[in-house]
């Protein structure tokens, strides 16, 4: 008997989600041992500033274009497009990319303390092979979305090796990161290339439909833009480097609870097939197990991970607090977006009018809100820029936690125009109102056998409360066992 459409997505979450768990640990040996060889003499805090600063600006900036390729080409490709021309486009934006990044080097190197240009110029590399990896990513979510957990593993056991390697054999400092993500991210776009069945065939045709349409994102990457922006305002203000660290340092942990979005990876290609309001339904209460889980670990261990990556960035747990819960948010939003822009007739190939469409109204009205937001913690940050760096970087994030809200109202509100689908509030409410009330009476170990122990418990208390209040904890638990028995 063929698999059902809903229990095909599930599987392919859940997949996705394994891999992300398995990278988990990785990740933070990686993040841990370079905030920790870069903060450590002959070194200094500086170092580890001057790295983040360049990681912001390469990929940040540097990729939106790549960036704004991802969900059409993830679309062509689930609609069985030729999307071949898209990956050369990409290069050649990549190229040009880091040919403007080269240019403001000198710019860049003022905002930092350390003026060392080769560290710069370096990080080119990581730009050009991040857009060779967000294409050949997009099309295996469009078209086989199992592979992107695989991929995404590969990436982080490479980088770790090398990165070991590199900084503690050969002593490169900035360089070995920088090349340790470029190997990384070499294996990713292999690993994709391997098995992606689309069709690669170069079809211009469909790529420059594909540049022309995309440029209908480019109102959401400003808000990106703008979101990333607080960084070099909060250092422009304060001129303190510190600030960015216990910042950045709060958005390293923060940002594991966005690989909880992996439980959907496989919604685009389960609405090229069908517009049925059900893969919505499901996506949502598969995220919401997901992500309240993983905003409970941050919750539990997110201050023994600032203390292992360095004693002082403790300094921005409030701030590490607030960026998880929207990161938490953004993955509903998320759903949505993605629920709208297959639904989003203008851009289709064939189809004019794009900047007429949902997408273009809903990515508009999110850039004009981020604004706001933003503006907001600007003037927050220069009343208040003589408060010690741990409550600027808090400040930091009320522009960051406000758009996240209005993302989520705004795409909602179209998106259920569109699918008519049923909210499971129940089965979003149960997981985050224990992820939150597990979070206040669990203690906040430092040291690792405080963090696992009372990380493995609150999983277990998690995990046990929703098997008991929460029916689709229980029916996942139920077809899993069914199919390890049968």
């Amino acid at each position: 008997m063929p698999e059902k459409p809903e229990t095909h997505f599930t599987r392919v979450g859940i997949i996705n989600l394994f891999y992300r768990v398995l990278s988990a640990p990785i990740s933070f040996i990686f993040t841990f041992l370079v905030a920790r060889y870069l903060s450590s003499p002959p070194y200094g805090v500086t170092y580890f500033a001057t790295w983040q600063t360049i990681f912001v600006f390469a990929t940040g900036y540097f990729v939106i274009p790549a960036d704004l390729f991802s969900l059409i080409t993830s679309r062509y490709a689930a609609e069985k497009m030729n999307v071949g021309g898209i990956i050369i486009m990409n290069i050649i934006s990549g190229s040009i990319a880091g040919l403007i990044f080269a240019l403001l080097v000198p710019y860049y190197m003022t905002l930092t303390s350390l003026h060392v240009p080769i560290y710069f110029y370096a990080s080119i590399s990581i730009i050009a092979l991040t857009y060779v990896m967000r294409t050949t990513s997009a099309i295996t979510t469009g078209k086989t979305p199992k592979v992107v957990g695989l991929s995404a593993f590969l990436f982080q056991i490479v980088r770790l090796l090398v990165g070991l390697l590199l900084m503690f054999v050969f002593n490169l400092s900035i360089l070995a990161v920088i090349l340790a993500y470029d190997l990384g991210y070499l294996t990713q776009i292999l690993t994709n290339m391997f098995y992606i069945r689309s069709n690669l065939r170069v079809d211009f045709n469909v790529a420059f439909k594909a540049v022309r349409k995309s440029v209908v994102f480019l109102a959401n990457y400003l808000q990106y833009i703008l979101e990333a922006s607080i960084v070099w305002i909060a250092l422009a203000i304060t001129f303190s480097d510190r600030v960015v660290a216990y910042f950045e340092s709060a958005i390293i942990i923060s940002n594991i609870v966005l690989w909880s979005q992996a439980a959907y990876s496989g919604l685009i290609l389960r609405l090229s097939e069908s517009r049925d309001p059900e893969a919505i339904t499901t996506a949502l209460k598969l995220y919401s197990l997901a992500g309240s889980l993983f905003l409970l670990l941050v919750g539990v261990d997110g201050l023994g991970l600032l203390y292992k990556l360095r004693p002082e960035y403790v300094e921005g747990v409030y701030a590490m607090y607030v960026l998880s819960f929207s990161n938490y948010l953004r993955g509903f939003y998320q759903i949505f977006y993605q629920g709208i822009t297959m639904a989003d007739s203008t851009l289709s190939v064939y189809s004019k009018d794009e900047f007429k469409g949902y997408t273009a109204k809903l990515t508009i009205l999110n850039s004009l809100m981020s604004g706001i937001g933003i503006a907001v913690s600007t003037v927050l940050i220069y009343f208040f820029r003589y408060l010690p760096p741990r409550y600027i970087a808090l400040l930091m994030t009320i522009g960051i936690i406000v758009n996240s809200v209005t993302m989520i109202v705004n795409s909602y509100n179209l998106s259920s125009k569109i699918y008519k689908f049923k909210v499971p509030k129940k089965e979003i409410l149960v997981p985050l109102i224990t992820a939150i009330l597990l979070v206040a009476i669990f203690p906040r170990p430092t040291s690792y056998l405080g963090m696992i122990i009372y990380g493995l418990l609150a999983f277990s208390a998690f995990a046990l409360i929703n098997l008991i209040f929460n029916r689709y904890a229980r029916s996942l638990v139920s077809a899993a066992l069914k199919e390890l028995i049968g």
